[in-house]
């Protein structure tokens, strides 16, 4: 299999059935200390806004992620292979600052043409995307049943709109 870059519109699908049959995406930022950090993400959208393809992003100040994006807005959102329950799991377990995940998992970094952030080898999909906007959520826009059930500790997300920069897949030889 070799990386191949592709319209994003191609890779939508795929990208919604991993949230559904692996438990999540992969969202990988790398902030000043060049050292890549990798977060398990279950919310996750993409579309068109301000006339530009997207990909939206929600992070929580308290994670390393949130600080590494604000140290380099830029970000890839990684599509796991569909045995990947495992790193999914413990991507999601474990804090970047403490923990090397990249070597916890076995993944292998792998930068496309922007060398800032990059995305993980042995994904099947990766979007390359460059915030755009950010937007903290705002407890008082909810009804209060999603309030209650997912932020019991007011731990409110950033929501970030990351404009796609490079889509990549993995085909065949």
């Amino acid at each position: 299999m070799v990386w191949k870059k592709c319209p994003w519109e191609m890779v939508v699908d795929k990208a919604f059935r991993a949230i559904q049959n692996v438990g999540g995406l992969l969202l990988v930022t790398e902030g000043q200390a060049q050292k890549p950090n990798v977060m398990s993400i279950g919310w996750f959208t993409l579309g068109i806004v301000w006339r530009k393809p997207v990909a939206v992003v929600l992070v929580r100040p308290s994670r390393y992620s949130f600080q590494l994006l604000e140290e380099n807005p830029v970000f890839t959102v990684n599509v796991p292979q569909e045995t990947m329950h495992r790193e999914i799991e413990l991507c999601g377990s474990y804090s970047g600052r403490n923990t090397d995940k990249f070597a916890l998992c076995g993944f292998t970094p792998r930068y496309g043409e922007d060398p800032t952030v990059p995305m993980i080898d042995e994904c099947q999909v990766s979007l390359l995307c460059s915030v755009v906007q950010k937007t903290k959520v705002e407890p008082s826009t909810f009804i209060a049943p999603i309030v209650t059930e997912f932020y019991p500790r007011d731990d409110f997300h950033f929501v970030y709109f990351g404009e796609i920069k490079e889509a990549w897949q993995k085909e065949n030889d």
